[in-house]
């Protein structure tokens, strides 16, 4: 009886992932046309506009510039722990957000883990969390909402920048044969990473134009209820901007 709750838990979570990952990919197209088109179209690339992309563009382009370092072994070194220390700190924080008992946190070079206890909830996003959760991008959303209009730019580029990083810490981690992705089974994982990604992605487009308030409002209640209430109304608006 067990084992069959746990596999039905399993495709029911699974099912509701990929769902939220199919609307997501329509957020994400909902938030590309109404907000980076919309304002390239509509503002154009004033530097001190607090709606304008530069500050993103510039900041993934400065990480692609920093990527050409890692040339230098010891700055190549560097970042594979930083990325390492940035896994396990993203398990860790998840944990306590989803009240887990903090056992042990390491991070050598050959030797990488947190040890913690899960609760009744949260262990796919405990476990899965360091693959879609950029958590110095999240780090810097405060910044930006508090910050002087003026240095708006600032704190786009170093959003962009630090996502950036977690992109690329993605591709270098990321593979089905991890533990963490074969324990939450292969089919769930793909489901709640994708759909985290797109929402991640979304919530970035939608920042510089409104603020990071306008953009939570837009990307996790506007938009989906647009897409939900009226597809065709929806699509043909999208139509638009493309």
């Amino acid at each position: 009886m067990k084992e069959k709750l746990s596999k039905l838990e399993y495709f029911l979570s699974t099912g509701l992932f990929g769902f939220l990952a199919v609307l997501f990919l329509l957020v994400l197209v909902t938030s590309l046309g109404k907000n980076v088109i919309d304002m390239c179209v509509r503002v154009g690339f004033d530097w001190r506009h607090s709606g304008n992309y530069v500050g993103l563009f510039a900041g993934f382009l400065a990480y692609g510039v920093f990527m050409l370092f890692l040339l230098i072994p010891r700055m190549k070194h560097n970042l594979n722990w930083l990325m390492k220390f940035t896994h396990e700190l993203t398990h860790t924080l998840a944990a306590l957000l989803f009240f887990g008992k903090i056992k042990e946190f390491v991070v050598r070079d050959r030797e990488c883990y947190v040890s913690y206890l899960t609760g009744p909830v949260g262990y796919v996003q405990i476990t899965l969390s360091p693959y879609c959760i950029p958590i110095y991008t999240f780090m810097l959303f405060p910044f930006r909402f508090a910050g002087d209009s003026h240095y708006m730019i600032i704190f786009d580029a170093l959003i962009a920048f630090s996502y950036a990083f977690h992109v690329h810490s993605f591709i270098k981690q990321t593979r089905f044969s991890q533990p963490d992705i074969e324990n939450c089974g292969k089919a769930r994982s793909t489901a709640f990473i994708t759909f985290v990604h797109l929402a991640v992605i979304s919530l970035i487009m939608a920042t510089p134009k409104g603020g990071v308030l306008k953009a939570l409002k837009r990307v996790f209640w506007e938009y989906p209820l647009d897409i939900l209430s009226d597809p065709s109304g929806w699509f043909m608006d999208i139509i638009r901007y493309f």
